[in-house]
């Protein structure tokens, strides 16, 4: 066994490493459900925080935000739990793309507090980790409308700079529709066209 590690070149090493990444995706097929309903959540709550806020509806606009957790978390969790049910081992990639996104969630929880009691908009810093973890799911799934999603995520980030702050809200929706949802369908009607 030893003989043959010593004797594999670096080209066969980086082979035997692209091959063993290929058939972990396989075995990952991320269907783009999580990038649907947080794309169309981000969507909903931006659109109807930037409403109340502009038309003071309400005292308080931003409880729009409470989509997130009230809708979101539970179907996340809830499609989470049936696919742990029926899906195959995980994987190394799976593993990866897991605590990429709690890594992402963790920046969250510490950001968004920190932006608010700054008196900042978090929006710009939600956008640029946003952008992060969109950008590594696509180097791991080898999806190129991801890593785009994610650069319109920057992109957004930055417009931020030259905007107000309930401005902000719509970029934060036109990203979603372009970052998340754009490539949430996309690997939808991938995953279907593996499946047929």
């Amino acid at each position: 066994m030893d003989n043959f590690e010593k004797s594999l070149s670096p080209q066969e090493s980086l082979r035997i490493i692209r091959e063993t990444i290929d058939i972990a995706k396989r075995t990952f097929r991320d269907n783009g459900f999580h990038f649907l309903l947080w794309g169309w959540l981000v969507v909903a709550a931006s659109s109807a925080h930037y409403y109340l806020a502009e038309n003071q509806l309400i005292s308080r606009p931003d409880m729009a935000w409470m989509l997130m957790v009230v809708v979101g978390v539970p179907v996340a969790l809830l499609y989470e739990w049936r696919r742990s049910k029926k899906k195959k081992p995980e994987s190394v990639l799976h593993n990866w793309y897991g605590l990429i996104w709690l890594g992402f969630g963790i920046s969250m929880i510490i950001s968004i507090p920190m932006a608010v009691r700054s008196g900042i908009s978090p929006i710009p810093f939600i956008l640029v980790l946003v952008g992060f973890a969109t950008f590594m799911s696509g180097v791991l799934l080898r999806f190129t409308p991801l890593m785009i999603g994610a650069a319109v995520m920057w992109a957004g980030a930055l417009w931020c700079l030259f905007l107000t702050p309930s401005q902000h809200l719509l970029v934060q929706a036109g990203c979603a529709v372009l970052g998340y949802l754009v490539p949430g369908y996309l690997l939808n009607a991938q995953s279907r066209s593996r499946h047929v």
